[in-house]
């Protein structure tokens, strides 16, 4: 494990739904599956990893019918041990306003239950 995935500044709130993923150098968009999520990023499941450091654009919901939440990232850390759910941990660069108060909700939610 990443010593900086130790060092995290937000508690993780488990969560999985789907995500709408677009990677810079590619034009393709890929469905991938959110693990968790926190005030300053979120935990994609992949098989296939990105490079630390590649940017990305996403959108997913919380809920269906929810509001969507619409950001940019960047690829910060890997899961490759195998006795691990492969995927990237992925820095928050830009959320929509709406998806920023979705979070907060939710993250005070979290806090309230635990």
């Amino acid at each position: 494990m990443n010593d900086s995935k130790n060092r995290r500044k937000f508690a993780r709130i488990a969560l999985a739904t789907q995500v709408k993923v677009v990677f810079r150098e590619e034009e393709q968009r890929n469905l991938m599956i959110l693990q968790n999520l926190s005030e300053g990023g979120l935990f994609l499941e992949s098989d296939v990893l990105k490079p630390i450091g590649t940017l990305l654009d996403f959108e997913f919901r919380v809920q269906d019918g929810g509001l969507p939440i619409i950001g940019k990232g960047i690829v910060r850390w890997l899961e490759e041990d195998p006795t691990h759910r492969k995927g990237m941990g992925i820095k928050f660069v830009e959320l929509n306003d709406e998806g920023r108060e979705v979070i907060s909700k939710l993250y005070q939610k979290f806090q309230n239950n635990a």
